[in-house]
């Protein structure tokens, strides 16, 4: 019978603000592929965050599992996070979409419990 692998947690990359995430999605969702934020509770602080993998060659030469996240202030307000990076960067949580190309929208997926390759935030 094979061994049973306990999953490693992912390790946290907090960034200073939900801006900082907004703007590394939107440049993500740009170069690679779509984008979301994950948001949930743990102890008592509000989550916003993304997994991504980096720096292949580790955990057996797949790469650096980072929860790459924020602790906001409180609840998201909206299913996405509106981004606008001209005339001046803003953020807003906005309930849907519309079609504009001066914003660019990330999509808020509420968890109803934190993920477990969450380790220490």
């Amino acid at each position: 019978m094979a061994e049973k692998t306990r999953l490693q947690p992912a390790v946290p990359l907090k960034l200073e603000s939900l801006e900082d995430l907004a703007r590394m999605l939107v440049f993500w969702m740009a170069r690679e592929r779509g984008a979301s934020i994950l948001y949930f509770e743990k102890d008592g602080k509000h989550i916003y965050g993304a997994l991504t993998v980096s720096f292949p060659g580790y955990y057996d030469l797949r790469g650096l599992p980072l929860f790459i996240c924020v602790v906001g202030k409180e609840a998201p307000k909206g299913q996405f996070l509106r981004y606008q990076g001209q005339p001046e960067e803003s953020i807003t949580f906005v309930k849907s979409i519309e079609i504009d190309p001066k914003f660019t929208y990330i999509p808020i997926i509420k968890l109803a419990e934190p993920p477990v390759f969450v380790g220490t935030i």
